[in-house]
């Protein structure tokens, strides 16, 4: 019996810490929430070709080797984006460039780009017409608008594997300098954590990143989140090594690629930063 009842006095401890915390980090959250800048998050244009861009994320912090490699692979095309920069571990800035890009690579980038458009426009033709619970209700023409899509879906296959066997040929130039010595980018993409008081960090976490047009000095796009850590929310973390619940109080999470929307697709870290952070504040905190 007296061991039942520690374990019970326990519990309602831990209910009721747990219970404080949710409600701190709902205050506090709606508090920083509330503060500039407001809008949390803004775009004031996208850009279709920066052709250089620097990336400083001060948070993992920096490039390793393994990410820049995913950073190389999924960003620089040699068409829309023909230099990169990253910031590395050791305080570096490492620059990637392709030597030997042809006349020929850029027309058939282009020839691609043109081929996808084709397909987003099929595509959304063929899925109109599929749009019918029976058969019967599909438009006679079914086949031909199906046959279509799928012609030039193969197409758009094909010149990308002809564009990721070029790609492959190009010779990679990589340069390691400082911020201060490395050659000026077009574009600033940056990410910081934004500093919260210490009551506020054991409830909530919070980052920003800025693209900044450096030609103009001009932010053309921010986002500010403000994300409740796991420890204070009401739902277990299912998943499992999460730092904060993944959908922010606040902020939209803007990405380089919701501004950059040229740009190739995939991971661009080997680690998220949600398990990133885990294992930096839970474990080594």
């Amino acid at each position: 019996m007296k061991k039942f009842l520690i374990f019970l006095l326990l519990l309602i401890t831990s209910i009721t810490l747990n219970a404080s915390e949710v409600i701190l980090s709902n205050t506090l959250g709606a508090y920083y929430c509330a503060q500039e800048p407001n809008p949390k998050t803004y775009i004031k244009h996208t850009v279709e070709e920066p052709i250089s861009i620097y990336w400083e994320d001060n948070i993992y912090p920096g490039f390793d080797d393994t990410d820049a490699k995913l950073m190389v692979t999924n960003y620089l095309d040699g068409v829309h984006l023909q230099t990169m920069a990253l910031n590395t571990p050791d305080g570096k800035v490492r620059v990637y460039s392709y030597a030997n890009v042809s006349q020929s690579y850029v027309d058939l980038f282009k020839e691609s780009e043109e081929v996808k458009r084709e397909m987003m426009t099929k595509q959304k033709v063929f899925n109109q017409a599929r749009n019918h619970k029976k058969l019967e209700d599909y438009p006679s023409d079914f086949n031909q608008i199906r046959d279509v899509y799928l012609k030039v879906m193969d197409k758009n296959e094909a010149l990308t594997k002809q564009i990721e066997s070029a790609r492959s040929k190009l010779d990679l130039i990589i340069t390691e300098t400082t911020k201060e010595q490395m050659p000026q980018m077009n574009y600033t993409v940056k990410t910081d954590e934004v500093n919260l008081s210490d009551t506020a960090r054991k409830v909530l976490y919070s980052d920003e990143v800025k693209i900044t047009d450096n030609r103009t000095k001009e932010v053309i796009a921010y986002d500010r989140r403000i994300m409740q850590l796991y420890s204070a929310s009401l739902l277990p973390d299912a998943v499992g090594r999460r730092y904060y619940y993944p959908h922010p109080l606040c902020g939209d999470e803007v990405s380089d690629r919701t501004v950059f929307f040229m740009l190739k697709r995939g991971p661009i870290r080997s680690v998220d930063i949600n398990k990133m952070l885990f294992n930096k504040y839970k474990i080594k905190g």
